[in-house]
């Protein structure tokens, strides 16, 4: 009898240790192992169950395609790993600029997507777009060593340029392809460099002090 009991006892666990693996292992596949962001099928899962909510209760949905230029370049110059930490950053950004009920989603090493599930019109979508693309512009630190990635965006529209997933998620990644990029800012001089290109614009402007230059507006990330 008890040697019965003890045998349940370890098929238990172990169908609790194989269920607890099965789970693991779904949410590995599901999520984008490099960034932490849900993959393409989460993607999909959550438009589908917004699309679905939406023939109850219809309002515009808005689906944004990043297809950024760079990661290979900087892969090339300084390893995968630095890439990798950009992509992450990448990521931290998108999150951090849209809102808690919006979602990020990896779609590949270079593509980024954000679905945003109540839009009143398109202009709140390139609101949304033009906030993104000030906080992507900024460079990105990565030990010590400064660079940047250009962004190509794609917006598909909810329900006019598609009704189901598969069709937004195509119409908004074909106009990513197609669609200019936003390059990074040059990178900054050295402060060594900057202090002798100051003294030769003085020395040139006979030793006085520097004449106030006018700045325009600076678009921070919000």
């Amino acid at each position: 009898f008890h040697a019965e009991l003890g045998s349940l006892a370890q098929r238990l666990r172990l169908a609790a240790a194989r269920k607890a693996g099965e789970r693991e292992a779904r949410k590995a596949y599901a999520s984008d192992l490099t960034t932490g962001l849900p993959s393409r099928i989460q993607l999909i899962e959550h438009l589908s169950q917004v699309l679905a909510l939406r023939e109850r209760e219809p309002a515009p949905v808005s689906l944004l395609v990043f297809r950024m230029d760079g990661f290979q370049a900087i892969e090339a110059a300084h390893g995968l790993e630095s890439a990798n930490v950009v992509r992450r950053k990448v990521a931290v950004r998108l999150r951090g600029g849209v809102r808690a009920s919006d979602v990020v989603a990896s779609l590949g090493a270079d593509v980024f997507a954000v679905l945003l599930p109540s839009t009143e019109s398109p202009a709140d979508a390139q609101r949304v777009v033009d906030k993104l693309v000030r906080v992507l512009r900024d460079p990105f630190n990565v030990a010590g060593i400064t660079v940047g990635v250009k962004a190509h965006v794609g917006v598909a529209q909810f329900p006019q340029d598609g009704q189901q997933p598969d069709d937004l998620l195509r119409h908004a990644a074909a106009a990513a392809l197609a669609g200019a990029a936003v390059p990074p800012p040059p990178p900054a001089a050295p402060a060594s460099s900057r202090g002798c290109a100051a003294a030769a614009a003085r020395a040139r402007g006979g030793g006085g002090a520097p004449s106030a230059r006018r700045r325009g507006p600076v678009g921070g990330a919000a």
